[in-house]
């Protein structure tokens, strides 16, 4: 099977002749530009030859043009520092102004597609990091309970700030697909989890304004909802319109890979722990955890991938253990070939 092939059929619930596999992670000094970007994420390709990219820009990259900054020290595995965010108290929502969706630092995230695009095989999906317009607005702010309070305190700005986020990212969400994006990977960041919001709360400050960015994808096989953090409401989100859905399955409140099946009409994506095992120096623990995730999924609805984005230092070693047992799979048996 091609990799398009594969991941399709792992979409639908078809068979496959290995489970579909992709890995990706922060470089931090390879994220400031749309050409270091893709340079380095075409050098992993031809390392691993993933069956699907997952283009991984800079977390900030999504609300820069708001005015957020931050600082990199030059050291490569150091994670870059909060500088400015835009809104500090609940008058400053009304700031939040619907910015062009194609210039500046978003119009660099479409250029990232587009020029990936042309350096990928056509056989290999491309997945374009969106956050959903609820993480936008909590990246314009520090610390996280500033915007959860604001929920209940200022509601009336938080609706207007969200309704010019979520107008920006369905042209933004448009753009990508057009750019030559195969589905989006819509991140709900913080705020997916049961430390930050409430099922209530999902309901009305997520959900209404994630499908609109959805709807302005166009239908997908290959859009995936990431529902980040440990206590994730994973399944406040089963009825969403994408073929996959991730998650952290090894993190602690949160759902195995079996149960996702179970209730998840989607594929699952993850299975391997973007923490602990896969920073270890020797691949046992890795192999342990694709092993572990094999027997719960069979092989079948399952793409193997990590919890979240793996941090910088990941031995390339791990990342090739797990793509040798993959190879070495007997999906339509569930089990590893040796």
């Amino acid at each position: 099977m091609t990799s398009r092939e594969r991941m399709l059929a792992a979409l639908r619930g078809e068979s496959v002749d290995r489970p579909p596999v992709s890995f990706w992670g922060h470089v931090y000094h390879r994220e400031s530009s749309a050409e270091d970007l893709v340079a380095h994420t075409m050098e992993r390709w031809r390392r691993f030859e993933w069956d699907w990219v997952k283009l991984n820009p800079r977390k900030h990259c999504f609300v820069e043009d708001w005015g957020v900054r931050y600082r990199y020290s030059g050291v490569p595995d150091a994670k870059p520092t909060l500088e400015y965010f835009p809104v500090a108290n609940s008058s400053d929502w009304d700031r939040i102004a619907e910015i062009p969706h194609d210039e500046g630092v978003l119009g660099e995230q479409i250029a990232s597609v587009r020029q990936l695009r042309a350096q990928l095989p056509a056989d290999v999906p491309i997945l374009a990091t969106v956050f959903t317009p609820l993480a936008i607005l909590g990246e314009l702010t520090e610390p996280p309970t500033l915007l959860r309070d604001h929920l209940t305190s200022a509601p009336a700005a938080i609706e207007r700030a969200l309704e010019k986020v979520t107008r920006v990212y369905e042209k933004f969400a448009a753009a990508l697909m057009a750019a030559g994006a195969d589905g989006l990977y819509l991140a709900t960041v913080d705020w997916g989890s049961r430390r930050f919001v409430t099922s209530e709360s999902l309901k009305r400050w997520s959900r209404p304004y994630d499908l609109r960015v959805l709807a302005a994808a166009g239908a997908s096989p290959f859009h995936t909802l990431h529902v980040c953090k440990g206590d994730c409401l994973l399944f406040d989100f089963a009825d969403y319109p994408v073929g996959a859905f991730s998650w952290d399955a090894t993190a602690p409140g949160n759902p195995s890979l079996a149960e996702g099946l179970e209730r998840l009409g989607g594929a699952v994506m993850g299975g391997i722990s973007h923490e602990g095992a896969i920073l270890d120096a020797s691949p046992d623990g890795v192999r342990l955890q694709y092993r572990r995730a094999l027997e719960q999924t069979g092989g079948r609805r399952w793409l193997v991938a990590p919890g979240c984005s793996m941090p910088p230092a990941t031995p390339e070693g791990n990342l090739a253990a797990i793509r040798e047992d993959v190879l070495h799979t007997v999906a339509s048996e569930g089990r590893m070939a040796r």
